[in-house]
């Protein structure tokens, strides 16, 4: 009896292609505990790794982070603070999308009235695709803003007066 139990599952097993998995099949009294195949190793989620970009990439990543760092600097004129030091910004690249979606400001400048602004500087940096997503450190640098030059400031122009 347990034999052609065995026979009537192999062949509805052969009989729907295999499209089902081993444990959807509607198992009662057939032991199953025998060798299982090795697991699948998953692509790791998140940080990628580096080595696997091609020159051209690297490069692009390279610029886009400059790009993302030279408008960081200007923070302090576009809010109007002062705030100033050297901190690590940790940028997200989405190689699928070929930009970067996202940028986590570390200290001094985390809760400062520049952060947001620090952020939006390397948000939407574009990028030459590659596969999966990279998390990359780059520190940034940001000075204290120049004074206002007295000569440029239309308020204390001498010839107005």
């Amino acid at each position: 009896m347990r034999t052609a139990a065995l026979l009537a599952l192999g062949l509805m097993v052969v009989a729907c292609g295999g499209a089902q998995k081993e444990d959807e099949l509607p198992l009662t009294d057939v032991d199953t505990s025998g060798a299982k195949p090795p697991p699948v190793e998953e692509a790791p989620k998140g940080d990628g790794d580096a080595s696997d970009l091609n020159d051209a990439q690297k490069e692009q990543i390279k610029v886009a982070l400059r790009r993302g760092g030279e408008k960081a600097a200007e923070c302090n004129k576009v809010s109007g603070s002062n705030v100033t030091g050297e901190g690590e910004v940790q940028v997200v690249l989405d190689g699928k999308k070929g930009y970067v979606v996202d940028a986590t400001v570390g200290a001094p400048f985390a809760g400062s009235p520049i952060e947001d602004c620090i952020k939006r500087a390397f948000i939407d940096e574009v990028l030459v695709p590659f596969e999966g997503t990279l998390t990359v450190p780059y520190t940034i640098k940001i000075e204290a803003k120049a004074p206002a030059d007295p000569k440029k400031d239309p308020k204390k122009d001498p010839k107005k007066k």
